[in-house]
């Protein structure tokens, strides 16, 4: 098994008093896909900021292709794309401008590849930085961070100016450059829906640790709303330990399965106690029921 692309242990970050990463460990492979979930004010920018050498934690290791920042070959910083959450900088610049800069620094720069993007996406060459909107900024940064060719791309709500149709074209491009490159990617977003269609692992940030980290395809064939019916309001009890946010009802309970489980979801429902119908959930429904119990 190859070793992971990134690795962090005990990554700890305090703001004053405010505990934002609270001795985090998570290992990302090479080729996954990955969306990084969490309220506002989680830690999910500090998070992305540690791992672009962007902001200093207070303690605990982190690594890059097995190497700490500070002694990681400048060949291998040439192969990290980033696009941060507040794109600004280069306002006098026009776009065409801006990208052949920045493209110089990165001897993987595919300059047709950003051409093709720029005029697919509706990208005056000629106008200033400082006169696009909000949404064409970013895209901006996400040409200029996908044309690179990355071998590992951080993004930092790269889509919340955009609109769905610019969103959609967005994610299949990331899609196909991941397939054709084999880039890791991490994506962190408030549109869950985006990045379900694009990722293959969920990682939730809480109380500054990464608490849930799954594959989806995993994870979507386990979570599911319940609803156990009785001619009594029922208390949990050890076979659906594995459920949270568990209701009393008059004629039952409800709760939800929110982590995979080694039995399949119809054998957990076949072999019940008592009859349970099922609603399986989306990843946004699923973020919206674990956020809940952590409220």
């Amino acid at each position: 098994m190859n070793s992971p692309i990134i690795s962090i242990n005990n990554l700890s970050k305090n703001y004053d008093q405010l505990a934002v990463l609270s001795e985090l460990d998570w290992d990302i492979e090479q080729g996954d896909i990955i969306a990084l979930l969490g309220k506002n004010g989680a830690g999910k920018s500090t998070l992305l900021e540690a791992i672009m050498n962007l902001r200093e934690f207070d303690s605990g290791e982190l690594t890059l292709w097995g190497t700490p920042w500070k002694t990681l070959p400048q060949s291998k910083r040439e192969k990290i794309g980033f696009v941060a959450q507040d794109t600004v900088g280069f306002e006098w610049m026009r776009v065409n401008d801006f990208l052949n800069y920045l493209g110089g620094f990165f001897p993987t720069w595919d300059q047709n590849y950003s051409d093709n993007l720029r005029d697919r996406w509706g990208l005056d060459p000629k106008k200033k930085v400082a006169d696009l909107s909000g949404g064409q900024a970013q895209i901006l940064h996400v040409i200029q961070a996908l044309s690179i060719k990355p071998e590992l791309l951080i993004l930092d709500e790269p889509v919340a100016h955009l609109d769905p149709n610019m969103r959609r074209q967005f994610l299949s491009e990331l899609i196909e450059l991941t397939c054709e490159i084999n880039s890791t990617v991490i994506f962190s977003s408030h549109i869950v829906s985006d990045l379900e269609r694009v990722a293959n692992k969920v990682a939730l940030l809480i109380d500054g640790s990464i608490d849930y980290y799954y594959e989806v395809d995993q994870l979507k064939a386990s979570i599911a709303h319940l609803k156990i019916s009785a001619d009594h309001p029922i208390e949990k009890n050890d076979y659906f330990s594995e459920a949270i946010n568990w209701r009393k009802h008059a004629n039952g309970a409800t709760a939800t399965i929110t982590r995979p489980m080694i039995k399949s979801l119809d054998s957990y429902i076949k072999n019940a106690p008592l009859p349970v119908e099922v609603t399986r959930l989306s990843l946004e429904d699923w973020y919206l029921e674990v956020s809940n119990e952590n409220a």
